[in-house]
């Protein structure tokens, strides 16, 4: 057992793993929220359930005193899968615009994602692609990548060299990003509203 500081079950709970113990399949178990996910919504509850649950971190950090500290990679960590997926999500909008099926790529590199998109979206409407939003928003996403180019840095303290995941990187101001994230979410969020106004 590590010595890191724990808290203990209430009285008459057990406090390490039983037999009795189950992820999912434990009587009784209802599978609501699950069951509501794998509806025609799906896509919608992944890409914003990743970004409302680091909000809800960034909120509730101070309420954790000396563990607050340890929920910056976290919250970081949810904020960039919530863009990666809110990306693949704009992709597979692009490909029902333009009939036909796209295969999403399996990778976690939102820079080339991203670009992957812009071309997509440079198919379905050349305007989108032109505006200085998007631009900003490109040079966004190389900015993180340099940081994190697979989605690994924020989840693992080391790399795969064994070196630390954010050397060099400097403070990390976790306001800064909710209101960065909060930018290019709602800008993806308006051009896949375009998208769904497009006639043809």
């Amino acid at each position: 057992m590590s010595n890191h500081e724990s808290t203990l079950p209430p009285d008459g709970v057990d406090a390490f793993p039983t037999a009795e113990d189950r992820f999912f399949d434990a009587p009784g178990f209802r599978n609501t929220w699950a069951s509501e996910w794998e509806r025609a919504h799906d896509w919608y509850h992944y890409v914003n359930g990743y970004k409302d649950a680091a909000d809800m971190l960034l909120e509730n950090r101070r309420a954790a005193g000396r563990a607050a500290h340890r929920l910056g990679p976290p919250i970081v960590f949810l904020y960039r899968h919530h863009l990666e997926l809110a990306v693949k999500q704009l992709l597979r909008e692009c490909g029902t615009r333009l009939g036909r099926d796209v295969v999403l790529p399996m990778h976690h590199r939102l820079d080339e994602l991203w670009r992957f998109c812009l071309s997509m979206l440079a198919e379905v409407s050349p305007g989108i692609t032109a505006a200085e939003e998007v631009a900003q928003t490109t040079r966004l996403f190389d900015e993180l990548c340099r940081v994190d180019p697979t989605s690994q840095a924020f989840r693992y303290p080391e790399d795969h060299q064994g070196n630390p995941s954010l050397s060099g990187v400097g403070e990390i101001e976790l306001e800064r990003i909710h209101d960065v994230v909060e930018k290019i979410s709602l800008l993806l969020d308006c051009i896949s509203t375009e998208l769904s106004t497009l006639e043809g």
